[in-house]
């Protein structure tokens, strides 16, 4: 530590209210900041939260693919995780009152599928075995099909055909004539095989099944030998989610993309909840510094007038202006090493305790059984962090150029800090009727001063300003 950060740091343990004062400001600046930083991660982690529960844990899929491009896949280095779903077949359901919804689309699911699709069950369990199934709510809602737990079903599974062609659930069951009105699109159902299975559950509508399908999907356990006469659904996670859209145009992929968990992942195609999100942070951060700014401003002009003596005797004995400028810098950057760190402690705390009591009434606005928590990201504090310093420096950056401007002789003297006029400051009447002996005494200080005034009223302005936004 040189001379100059020595001086610095005495003067700063002898005026210690004015630095406690100053650090308090920073404190409330760094605060503000990361609470808005931690709490645009904490919305954006929770909207990803949201979007894997009602979509999945997924990046993108293939639909109706053959076992070689399942195999593909599989075998991609790209592709960090991935589940599958055998295409069993529809079966035709009697007593359904669903027109356009005749069948049961049964789905041979993959180890691991529950963690990564979103499957939630209202009741009974998830299936263990390839004679077990998880039929879904909205066959007895929609469909008028009563099953109980524990119910045993055997289904003739088999292949919607149309003109030699095999369709699966983005192909709905009726067609739209020239009157625009539906009518049967004509095709047959080839049985291939009939299965068995027992009840053992329900689960709400899943997201995988469109609402023009033309089954209802019901869950069972694939084989444990995977077979080329049937058609395979396959949900994959890549290593790095920006390259999926390249991966299912590259190889041909019929299939889509998981926008939602996508999009608030910070890699989409379409940027509207982002720029959104930033956009809001944004504007409040520059308010916040605007504001802060103001505060701390106000610290940094007391000490260097405070200081200015101190500067002058410091240029008289050889210290250069670059020198002087480095001195306001360093007591900067050394209340910034006290007040950031403690702001920004204060900041996620204060986000966090406010979560907790207002976390579980989202669930009530986007109704879905997911609290919005509290969320501290390397990049929110990051962000914090480094808008915080460059709101003290921007702070000090103008006491420190006075600093230098003042000559050796006015330093000393503190002629510019000193300046009593002859002429006689006059005052209202009004204002020692309202306020008395002490408001006509604080009107002539503030005529005498009129910087301190817009300095005092400029903060007012953006406390209210910030408070109301």
């Amino acid at each position: 530590m040189n001379v100059f950060n020595k001086v610095t740091l005495q003067s700063l343990k002898k005026n210690k209210t004015r630095t406690i004062v100053t650090i308090i400001g920073i404190i409330l600046s760094a605060a503000m900041i990361c609470a808005v930083t931690t709490f645009a991660s904490s919305i954006y982690n929770y909207a990803l939260d949201n979007a894997i529960y009602v979509d999945g844990d997924w990046h993108g899929s293939a639909e109706d693919m053959s076992l070689e491009t399942y195999e593909m896949i599989k075998n991609e280095s790209k592709v960090s995780n991935h589940v599958f779903a055998q295409q069993f077949g529809y079966a035709k359901i009697e007593g359904c009152i669903n027109e356009n919804k005749p069948y049961l689309f049964v789905l041979g699911a993959s180890e691991g599928f529950s963690d990564m699709m979103p499957v939630h069950i209202t009741s009974g369990k998830y299936p263990t075995s390839s004679s077990e199934i998880l039929i879904p709510d909205h066959l007895y809602e929609n469909g008028g099909v009563e099953l109980n737990i524990g119910d045993t079903i055997e289904l003739a599974l088999g292949k919607r055909m149309l003109d030699g062609y095999s369709m699966g659930q983005y192909t709905p069951y009726y067609v739209y004539d020239e009157n625009n009105e539906t009518i049967p699109s004509g095709e047959k159902l080839v049985v291939e095989e009939t299965r068995s299975y027992t009840v053992v559950g329900f689960y709400e509508r899943p997201s995988f099944e469109n609402f023009t399908a033309p089954g209802y999907t019901a869950l069972t356990i694939a084989d444990k030998d995977t077979n080329p006469q049937y058609n395979y659904s396959v949900w994959f996670k890549m290593n790095k989610a920006k390259e999926v859209y390249s991966f299912i145009e590259d190889n041909q992929l019929t299939g889509r993309t998981n926008s939602s968990v996508l999009r608030y992942s910070g890699i989409s195609r379409y940027e509207g909840f982002n720029t959104m999100i930033i956009s809001l942070a944004t504007i409040v951060i520059g308010l916040i510094m605007f504001g802060s700014i103001a505060l701390i401003y106000n610290a940094f002009s007391i000490s260097v007038a405070e200081r200015t003596k101190q500067f002058g005797l410091l240029s008289s004995v050889g210290a250069t202006k670059k020198q002087l400028r480095r001195m306001v810098i360093s007591e900067a950057l050394m209340v910034s090493a006290v007040g950031i760190p403690l702001g920004i402690l204060a900041g996620v705390g204060g986000i966090g305790i406010t979560l907790i009591f207002v976390g579980n009434k989202f669930q009530a606005l986007v109704g879905y059984p997911i609290p919005l928590k509290l969320s501290v990201s390397t990049l929110s504090l990051v962000i914090a962090v480094v808008i915080a310093l460059l709101t003290v420096l921007i702070s000090a950056i103008v006491p420190s150029k006075r600093a230098t401007k003042v000559s050796a002789i006015e330093a000393i003297r503190q002629s510019k800090d000193i300046n009593a006029k002859i002429k006689k400051v006059r005052t209202s009447k009004l204002i020692y009727k309202i306020f008395g002996l002490p408001g006509m005494l604080a009107n002539k200080y503030y005529k005498r001063s009129r910087k301190k005034y817009r300095a005092t009223v400029l903060s007012l302005f953006m406390s209210v300003v910030l408070f109301v936004s």
